[in-house]
């Protein structure tokens, strides 16, 4: 099978597909590791290094807010909620939380995105005029994108870099700044799940109105498992919400 990337016209790459017994879904590249999707009851699940990549049970789909929400519920009890722009299929929202040692689920990490504002606008309110930097993570179809807004100093001033902690690590985003005023590390869990290591060749940074806007260039079996993924979100049945009081419990 080949897959091409979008806008680039003069590179494909070529791997294999196998399925097992349990329905898992192998992704066989020939210069990475092994790259595997389940979709056992049609559900598709990414990698984990950290939660279970088996589903506990079906994924369930709701339309609130103009927003098609999917909750996946995992072996291990962690839980994920990814939202999509019933419009665009844009993901607004990628979420997760796990269950500490007793029993009790821990609070939700955000990877991706921000809650819808009527969620809780007064304290969104209270962020944004702090002046402090704050860290949103927008992908496009491309690119991994973070935004860090408040920060008013040009492009010359940041160094954005990536850093291994070892030979074994994926490696992470470090941004620091000349004025010794801004320091942050910066993850992407969709590269650690799939342990493809961060190639500093993908990596670019600009600043615009306050805002360092840092993108890293999706790899090509990233792009893969979202191609599956939104085929399979297309084929969901979703029932829709009045409001975000009737959904479920578990928010």
């Amino acid at each position: 099978m080949a897959l091409r990337a979008r806008g680039v016209h003069s590179l494909s790459l070529t791997f294999s597909v196998k399925t097992d017994a349990d329905g898992a879904l192998h992704f066989l590249f020939p210069f990475l590791p092994l790259f595997t999707l389940s979709t056992s009851n049609s559900n598709l699940v990414t990698p984990s290094a950290t939660m279970s990549a088996t589903l506990a049970e079906p994924k369930t789909s709701v339309i609130v807010d103009g927003r098609k929400r999917i909750t996946s519920v995992f072996t291990d009890g962690s839980e994920m909620i990814e939202e999509f722009d019933v419009v665009t299929d844009e993901l607004l929202l990628r979420k997760r939380r796990a269950k500490g040692p007793l029993g009790g689920y821990g609070k939700w990490t955000t990877e991706v995105g921000t809650e819808a504002r009527s969620h809780n606008v007064e304290s969104a309110l209270i962020v944004e005029s702090s002046g402090s930097p704050v860290v949103v993570r927008q992908d496009t179809k491309e690119a991994h994108v973070f935004r860090i807004r408040n920060l008013p100093y040009p492009k010359s001033v940041f160094a954005v870099t990536i850093e291994r902690s070892g030979e074994q690590s994926v490696g992470e985003i470090v941004v620091r700044t000349s004025n010794k005023k801004y320091f942050k590390r910066l993850e992407i869990p969709d590269m650690q799940r799939a342990k493809i290591p961060l190639d500093p060749a993908n990596l670019s940074y600009d600043v615009k109105h306050n805002t360092l806007v840092i993108e890293y260039k999706k790899h090509l079996a990233v792009l893969a498992a979202e191609n599956v993924a939104k085929k399979e979100r297309s084929s969901m049945p979703a029932k829709r919400l009045e409001n975000e009081n009737a959904q479920c419990p578990q928010q």
